[in-house]
């Protein structure tokens, strides 16, 4: 388990990604509303810096597809099925 910087919602904004044997978890807290967003590199309406939100969008993204990786956002509704069903990010 490890902190990884992701900036653009607020300050000092960090997320935790756990590594299992076979399967990441991206705990993304605010870095983006849903997983969706971040699929379709949009940011969400509240940022603090917009530029440093989407690069972060960006780098859970490319992250996400070189490794088998949960994203989950706190405020997706679906991230619970996502993780009870172990659905990896795709494209």
């Amino acid at each position: 388990m490890f902190l990884v910087p992701t900036p653009g919602h607020c300050t000092g904004h960090l997320s935790v990604v756990v590594r299992d044997k076979d399967l990441t978890y991206f705990i993304a807290g605010d870095a983006s509303y849903n997983e969706d967003n971040i699929r379709n590199e949009k940011t969400d309406g509240v940022t603090f810096k917009p530029d440093e939100a989407m690069a972060t969008v960006r780098a859970i993204k490319k992250f996400a597809l070189n490794e088998p990786t949960i994203i989950l956002p706190c405020h997706d509704p679906k991230s619970i099925t996502r993780l009870a069903g172990s659905q990896i990010f795709k494209e």
